[in-house]
């Protein structure tokens, strides 16, 4: 139920049927190359492990063993194409710049710079889209809430208004796997059923297969991820549901999708939206 910030992230992978889900969104729903699919602030992001290295390579690393300390991320922006690239999980400095610099490289930039490079942290950006012009903020930190707020920062001071967080990359963070986006703050407290509330997972198979991860809040905000080697990236929002229908609004990429929910006791809601039907599964309680 989550689209992308490269090409939509399936925010309906609450509705996918799972056996299918691979192939049907990634033929259906993104471009064929992630690199070349735009969001509503048409800005491009570069932050799949396939971009720099080969699938083979990519799967070793998603089952490789406890990270070393220290790790680095980086990330890289194109002012002229308004693209980006990111890293993270690296185990040197050098080679998080350089995995930023392919990865921005690949969305068809040629004018990528290094803006943020950070070891045991996060980097962050945001992006606004008005009839002003385009504006561009980053940031890091020491987790992803502090990296998005000081992009966002540097966003506002720039634009003004429409600022929105697009990526944020943590070192610590898989690099077989796109990275995750903060969980937004709260919109609307009371507007999303109990049973809702938490981590949930849903499964995909084939050969790109592994899990996307969605958390929601009780105060009416989702964020979801993929934790499988299909380069989708992440997405978060608003969400509310309430008496078996649900709704959905991506902040970060233009997606919106509602639908219908069984809840199956003890952990598991069937979902039914714009993609068709899928079954999440809880892992965790919300941490709120």
């Amino acid at each position: 139920m989550a689209p992308n910030n490269r090409r939509p992230i399936p925010l309906q992978s609450l509705c996918v049927p799972a056996l299918s889900l691979t192939t049907f969104f990634v033929a259906a729903l993104f471009a064929a190359n992630p690199a070349h699919a735009q969001s509503n602030t048409s800005l491009t992001i570069g932050d799949a492990c396939q971009l720099s290295q080969t699938t083979q390579a990519c799967a070793v690393l998603a089952k490789s063993g406890p990270k070393p300390d220290p790790l680095f991320a980086a990330l890289d922006i194109s002012t002229t194409k308004n693209t980006a690239g990111l890293s993270h999980g690296q185990t040197s400095q050098a080679s998080a710049e350089q995995t930023a610099l392919t990865n921005c490289q690949a969305t068809g930039a040629t004018d990528c710079q290094n803006s943020r490079a950070v070891k045991n942290g996060c980097v962050g950006l945001a992006m606004s889209v008005t009839s002003r012009g385009t504006g561009m903020g980053t940031g890091d930190g020491p987790d992803r809430a502090s990296a998005a707020a000081q992009a966002m920062t540097e966003c506002q001071n720039v634009s003004g208004t429409g600022c929105v967080v697009r990526a944020t990359a943590c070192s610590s963070d898989n690099p077989a796997y796109p990275a995750a986006l903060p969980l937004p703050s709260g919109s609307q407290p009371g507007s999303v059923d109990p049973n809702w509330v938490g981590a949930w997972e849903l499964d995909i198979n084939g050969p790109n297969g592994g899990r996307w991860v969605m958390q929601v809040s009780s105060s009416g905000t989702y964020e979801m991820h993929s934790e499988a080697l299909d380069q989708t990236g992440s997405n978060a929002g608003t969400f509310s549901a309430k008496a078996g229908r649900y709704t959905l609004h991506a902040n970060n990429i233009s997606w919106d999708d509602s639908g219908t929910y069984n809840f199956q006791p003890p952990g598991a809601i069937v979902a039914a939206g714009k993609l068709g039907t899928g079954t999440w599964h809880k892992i965790a309680q919300d941490d709120e």
